[in-house]
């Protein structure tokens, strides 16, 4: 049972990591060229973003070397996922209940990044009864517990929000409710392993370890191993659902927003154009397709000379 256990480990996190490929590679071949939404300030723009300018106020900007502020992007996204800054902008209400459930889950993210560093620090021979790391896995138990006080508030304060909101409610589903008390019993069942235990980040230190070593060492605690149980079933659940955004979220939306490329500037945007000109039109529209033709595709449209009829509706 102890090997299975760690092995389901290892299909966890193979399976998220591939999940969540496969489906950033299906969306970015699938999806078309974005219509510019003209939203601006954009935050690439550098210093014109603090007035809402753009790179177009430039005279004869189409002839010039565009300079792209990537730290601007990288700075706004990061104010974005960490700070949930457009929720908070625009609907509070909802915020107080969402963010700290996303603040738990960074909290318990983060954890595990720098317990992942410590079972490096143990592989190059650091003594993990050490002064040092003794304060790291302390630091680690409070961040563990106030993540999971976190995802449990927020879940509960989240399932109240779709329950009681009229408008949310109309786009509520099962799932949404499913997803949402997967978390709250995953962070319930850890803050068990927390309460009951001498350091639950000494336990997911060594359990990290092990799986780093392949050391299938049995575990030391039944309500841990639970809890990594709904761990494991969550990164392989996260990438199929809307939750997914954890890992979608550039592509669905700050890729959209803030991409305004313009065609001269880009081969890759010439090519999904051209493409797009060859689709046939079906539309029958008469100011569209006046002739009702399907086998016209939109270079013939935009260069026909042919007019609706005058009666034509």
């Amino acid at each position: 049972m102890t090997t299975l256990f760690y092995l389901l480990g290892y299909l966890a996190v193979i399976g998220f990591v591939a999940m969540a490929c496969i489906k950033i590679k299906t969306y970015v071949q699938a999806s078309p060229l974005h219509v510019r939404w003209e939203l601006y300030p954009v935050p690439h723009e550098g210093d014109r973003a603090a007035r809402g300018g753009s790179f177009m106020e430039d005279k004869d900007w189409w002839t010039k070397p565009r300079h792209i502020d990537h730290v601007g992007d990288i700075k706004a996204l990061l104010t974005e996922v960490l700070f949930l800054h457009a929720t908070f902008e625009h609907n509070l209400k909802l915020w107080f209940r969402t963010y700290p459930f996303h603040f738990g889950l960074y909290m318990l993210m983060g954890g595990t990044i720098i317990l992942v560093l410590v079972a490096i620090l143990r592989l190059f021979g650091v003594n993990p009864e050490g002064g040092f790391l003794t304060f790291v896995f302390n630091v680690i138990n409070a961040i563990s517990m106030i993540g999971m006080f976190g995802i449990i508030g927020g879940g509960i304060g989240l399932i109240c929000r779709r329950l009681h909101d009229e408008g949310l409610r109309k786009y509520t589903t099962p799932e949404h409710f499913f997803n949402l008390g997967v978390f709250i019993i995953f962070a319930v069942v850890g803050l068990v392993a927390w309460a009951f235990n001498g350091s639950f980040a000494r336990i997911s230190s060594d359990f990290i370890y092990n799986l780093l070593t392949f050391n299938f060492e049995p575990l030391t605690s039944s309500t841990f191993g639970l809890h990594m149980l709904f761990g494991f079933f969550l990164l392989i659940w996260i990438p199929m659902t809307h939750m997914a955004h954890v890992v979608f979220k550039y592509f669905t939306y700050h890729d959209i927003r803030w991409g305004d490329t313009p065609t001269n500037y880009s081969e890759e945007n010439k090519k999904k154009i051209s493409e797009a000109l060859k689709f046939h039109v079906t539309w029958s529209a008469s100011h569209i397709n006046p002739e009702g033709s399907a086998t016209k595709n939109w270079v013939d449209v935009a260069t026909s000379t042919g007019e609706p009829s005058k009666d034509a509706k």
